[in-house]
């Protein structure tokens, strides 16, 4: 990957990130993401293809155009049934290998693939980093699918609901063509929809959006009857550009085989579109709407092919039945709300939802030791480093001015004892100079005394300056921000955390936050032991993950965000996660035993109700020990 670096690949994977959590309103993710990766992986040509009824289509391509035998063994790589993900290997197809990546992992009926190919056999270090690329790439396309899923499915499936509604209610085959034409044009925001049957080895159009009747004469007719023919021979959806020969017709048309009965292809479906930014967000309109709507046009399509006496016998005999078994009202109602009731009281399992993040189970701040300010930074961040390899050479001038105070002083009261000394010895040792001798050495002992004590004092600063060097506690990784430029000239006051070493490379563990409303529930669940959750990573549609909670603190910490929260530790499983990330936010499911549905469902009116009335109501014992006590009248 000669081509990229750090920078680009960083940026350009913020650029569709920032697209994908948008929903992608301009549908600008793919196209941009084609073009991206080309230059990036150093490829000839980079695809995005979909699978639509059980065939692969290719939506997207940057670079060269593969020959049909290569584009070929691409796609039957990317589209195997097998492995989510998968590298051919250089040797059984050089020089033109094929690496590829299939999403989203938890919607394989609906599944898309991102293949690049390389016209010259790369090294395997550009094939592990050109992988990893793409990997990461079809983690944020998945994120993106889930935003636009979640951004379209309900109006999606009502629509097409409502649209079956209307097929089922047409009266003759016309009626009922020019509804699944309209109905498709409007469910696939297409600019024009056709439907063709075929003739022998011609198609002959039969409805067409937007046309009330056909013109079997007209040139736009004839030149659709041609460009449909090749469906009935395959079966393969196809594809194409048509704006080089007609530049008045839609850009991208889709064809598709529409079949009439599970066993029989003898109809044709063309959709066209105009617009080329927001094809893939149609073809999956297509690939989720489609067999609903086909399967109510087969069926209407079979209603109506029987005779007119067989449909008003058979609509005669269901009236006949429905009313026969009609039930009075009252009683279904209370067969009704007998059946909600008992439902209610069904014990269910009762989950917390909590928010987490990822973290080391080994890990250490690494705290400035006295007043000071960063001499020398020995490492950078992400570097690994061992147990007690220096990491930072703090410089504190206090600490500094101390100890040139008391090495001063230990000089003056040197010289001034060794003045001493030599006044004593020149005393001579007659009664008149016993008594300045006696004072002398007193003097010299007690500036002994003081130097002693300033020695002690000089020790004790050089030890402090000693802890000036920061070393590792452990073996890890220094995990912060820009470390050169948020500590660079920064005055430290003791105990300020400057960074971390966390062992990336041993177990990790999940902090979790539980709300202090949920932690009771939790607390007691815990009281059985270890209770085994469920987890799983915002950025990342993975689901199945498992954890096991261990403790929750006593202590509540107000949250900017959360409010009041509990601090809770879960232990991972080994293997769980390929390249975890420290502080990544991440969702987890606690279950906290059975509980009514009644009671899952009215969770917050209930707790209300006990704040409210029944924790304020005075304990019966309470009551009885406030009354006087009555007298007794003993009998005599």
């Amino acid at each position: 990957m000669s081509d990229s670096n750090l920078d680009t690949t960083d940026w350009v994977l913020g650029e569709l990130e920032a697209i994908a959590r948008n929903a992608d309103p301009q549908n600008l993710f793919y196209p941009r993401l084609t073009q991206s990766l080309l230059p990036l992986l150093n490829a000839d040509c980079v695809l995005l293809a979909i699978e639509l009824e059980s065939k692969p289509l290719v939506l997207f391509s940057s670079g060269n155009s593969p020959d049909p035998k290569s584009l070929q063994d691409g796609l039957q790589l990317a589209f195997d049934r097998h492995p989510a993900s998968a590298e051919l290997d250089p040797k059984s197809i050089a020089p033109d290998p094929w690496i590829a990546v299939r999403f989203p992992k938890n919607n394989p009926t609906k599944p898309l693939a991102i293949l690049a190919r390389f016209a010259n056999r790369p090294s395997q270090d550009h094939l592990a980093g050109a992988k990893n690329l793409i990997d990461a790439l079809a983690d944020v396309a998945e994120l993106r699918e889930v935003y636009v899923e979640n951004n379209r499915a309900v109006g999606l499936w009502k629509q097409a609901i409502l649209r079956s509604q209307d097929l089922t209610n047409a009266q003759s085959h016309q009626q009922l063509h020019r509804g699944l034409v309209e109905s498709l044009r409007e469910t696939l925001q297409a600019d024009r929809v056709s439907l063709f049957l075929k003739q022998n080895q011609a198609a002959s159009m039969i409805a067409c959006s937007g046309a009330a009747s056909i013109d079997s004469n007209s040139a736009i007719v004839q030149e659709l009857e041609r460009s449909v023919v090749g469906i009935f021979q395959d079966n393969t959806p196809k594809l194409w550009n048509a704006s080089e020969n007609q530049p008045d017709s839609p850009c991208y048309r889709l064809l598709l085989a529409w079949p009439s009965s599970p066993d029989s292809l003898t109809h044709g479906l063309l959709v066209e579109w105009s617009d080329p930014q927001a094809i893939i967000d149609r073809v999956q309109r297509a690939s989720s709407v489609l067999p609903m709507i086909n399967q109510t046009w087969q069926y209407q399509n079979r209603w109506l092919c029987l005779p007119r006496r067989a449909q008003d016998q058979a609509i005669g005999k269901a009236a006949s039945q429905a009313a026969s078994r009609a039930l009075p009202k009252p009683l279904v109602a209370l067969a009704f709300l007998a059946i909600v009731a008992g439902l209610a009281m069904i014990p269910y399992p009762f989950y917390i939802q909590t928010q987490a993040y990822l973290e080391p189970t080994s890990q250490r701040l690494i705290h400035a030791t006295a007043d000071s300010f960063i001499q020398e930074l020995l490492v950078r961040e992400g570097q690994s480093v061992q147990s007690n390899q220096p990491l930072v050479r703090l410089r504190a001038p206090n600490l500094e001015l101390q100890i040139e105070e008391v090495t001063g002083q230990i000089r003056a009261l040197g010289e001034k004892k060794n003045a001493l000394r030599v006044a004593v010895n020149q005393l001579s040792p007659n009664t008149s100079d016993l008594a300045n001798q006696t004072r002398l050495s007193a003097e010299v002992r007690l500036i002994e005394i003081q130097e002693k004590h300033a020695q002690d004092k000089l020790d004790f600063l050089d030890k402090q300056r000693q802890e000036l060097l920061l070393q590792s506690p452990i073996q890890g990784v220094v995990v912060g921000g820009d470390l050169s430029r948020e500590l660079s000239d920064r005055p430290l006051q003791r105990g300020d955390a400057l960074f971390r070493v966390a062992d990336i490379h041993g177990p990790w563990q999940l902090k979790l936050l539980v709300a202090d409303r949920d932690g009771g529930y939790v607390q007691e669940a815990l009281l059985g032991g270890p209770i085994d959750i469920d987890w799983g990573l915002e950025n990342s549609t993975r689901r199945g993950l498992k954890a096991k909670l261990i403790s929750m603190s006593p202590e509540v910490d107000q949250r900017p965000n959360q409010g009041p929260c509990r601090s809770a530790t879960a232990s991972l499983g080994e293997s769980q996660l390929e390249q975890p990330a420290i502080g990544a936010i991440a969702y987890a499911r606690i279950p906290c035993g059975k509980q009514p549905l009644w009671f899952i469902w009215s969770r917050p009116m209930v707790e209300f109700l006990q704040k409210r009335f029944w924790l304020n109501s005075t304990p019966l014992g309470l009551l009885r020990k406030n009354q006087s006590p009555e007298p007794v009248l003993l009998k005599q």
